[in-house]
């Protein structure tokens, strides 16, 4: 069974090891904060303390693995509007020297402009940053673009699940836009079940879009969210907002898959 390194072991990562540890798989998992490593090692992960700020520091015997999963957040600081890229070029060195064959990069739809239609894997724009201030697919390509290695993309819409509930993203906002616009929103445990099968499959240089299939609109995803919570609902305006309706289709022609929620 493969041995599988997962780089950020928060929200999206720590259950991804879990789950991949109970299905026969070799875990390592790292973390930035010292006081979480007892928490990995409980569930079985082998922990590690990473630091990236932004250069690697700490046991690289953490990359003596057959895939490398990086799940950081692309968050570029004040002082340094390329500090997000130099923790990555920092890990790609690492990949590298370590000759580790298969990179899987968790991104996101924020690579995508708002078209006011429906978006593909090849309608990214480099030009196009997230809330951080980081174009990932720039990002994407400091990976892509290596021919050392294998990586395959996948760019998660918003994401949702334990300990994050939709219904209090936007809970007794009143004047919001935009309220006939789709949805982009993946729930966790459809992350983890994609990850893994693309493991599984095998389904290496692929980019893929993961956006669960939706006919709810945003006014009728956030009021329906928030009264399942028995919280204020969210009311929306007329005033439009710009808009992207990312397909997955690519994916589930790929994979097969059938979404969970």
């Amino acid at each position: 069974m493969s041995r599988i390194s997962i780089l950020g072991c928060g929200w999206l990562g720590l259950p991804l090891g879990e789950q991949l540890i109970s299905h026969g798989y070799h875990v390592n998992g790292s973390t930035t904060t010292s006081n979480k490593l007892k928490i990995i090692e409980r569930t079985g992960i082998k922990p590690y303390f990473i630091d990236l700020s932004p250069e690697f520091k700490g046991d690289i015997s953490f990359f003596n693995c057959d895939i490398l999963i990086i799940n950081i957040p692309p968050r570029n600081s004040e002082a340094d509007d390329q500090y997000h890229e130099k923790q990555l070029v920092s890990i790609r060195n690492q990949v590298i020297s370590k000759k580790v064959s298969k990179v899987l990069f968790i991104s996101s739809t924020a690579v995508y402009p708002n078209t006011n239609g429906i978006v593909s894997e090849s309608d990214a724009d480099e030009s196009n940053l997230n809330r951080g201030g980081v174009s990932l697919l720039k990002m994407e390509k400091l990976f892509t673009g290596e021919d050392s290695f294998d990586t395959t993309v996948i760019r998660f819409g918003g994401l949702y699940g334990p300990d994050r509930h939709p219904g209090r993203f936007l809970a007794g906002k009143a004047g919001l836009k935009g309220a006939e616009n789709p949805i982009n929103m993946i729930h966790r445990e459809d992350c983890l079940a994609i990850i893994e099968l693309v493991i599984k499959s095998k389904l290496w240089n692929e980019t893929f879009n993961a956006v669960a299939p939706s006919k709810l609109t945003r006014k009728e995803f956030y009021v329906n969210a928030a009264q399942e919570l028995g919280l204020e609902a969210p009311s929306f305006g007329v005033e439009p907002q710009p808009y992207k309706s990312v397909s997955s289709s690519h994916l589930l022609e790929k994979l097969h898959y059938s979404f969970i929620h």
